[in-house]
């Protein structure tokens, strides 16, 4: 019976299993280097007028370039830079083009681009190491310029409604 108390002693303690505190450190960091989106630039509607088929001849026919923006207020004091990715579904045969919407009488053979300040094509959905830089000026509003016309991606375009939307995320540098 000893013996068995013993063992039983012994075991007990070679598979007893101790607890040890833990520690989790928590980190961040806070930079200066941001804006705010005005309430004006997170909600708004491009007006691209409206213009008879015939002014879409061929493929790659454009509208006018209707200019818009988008206001960044409370720029920190270490704002120098941001980079804006516009995002959204594209068209299928064009993909520097805003898909126009599917809904019932919306135009066929159209799609929306958008263009930088210098009327340069912006690629949608870009990878964030492509995306170019947009010099921000340190604790002051910033307008950052745009353009969006219609696009013409078949040599027929039916009339009906053009709306495409899209999405502008913002990185800072």
């Amino acid at each position: 019976m000893r013996r068995l108390l013993l063992l039983s002693m012994l075991l007990s303690t070679v598979y007893s299993v101790s607890a040890a505190d833990s520690v989790i450190t928590v980190k961040g960091q806070l930079k200066d280097n941001m804006c705010s989106v005005s309430v004006g630039s997170q909600d708004f509607t491009v007006d691209l007028q409206t213009y008879a088929t015939s002014a879409f001849r061929s493929v790659g026919s454009s509208s006018n370039a209707v200019p818009f923006s988008i206001t960044l207020e409370n720029c920190g004091s270490a704002a120098s830079a941001v980079k804006i990715n516009i995002t959204g579904t594209t068209d299928s045969t064009n993909s520097t083009l805003l898909k126009n919407t599917t809904a019932p009488g919306s135009a066929t053979g159209i799609g929306v681009q958008i263009l930088n300040a210098d009327k340069v094509i912006i690629q949608p959905n870009q990878s964030s190491s492509s995306l170019s830089s947009t010099n921000l000026t340190a604790n002051q509003t910033n307008i950052i310029s745009y353009y969006a016309q219609m696009v013409s991606t078949s040599g027929t375009v039916v009339a009906g409604t053009v709306s495409s939307t899209a999405n502008f995320t913002l990185q800072f540098n």
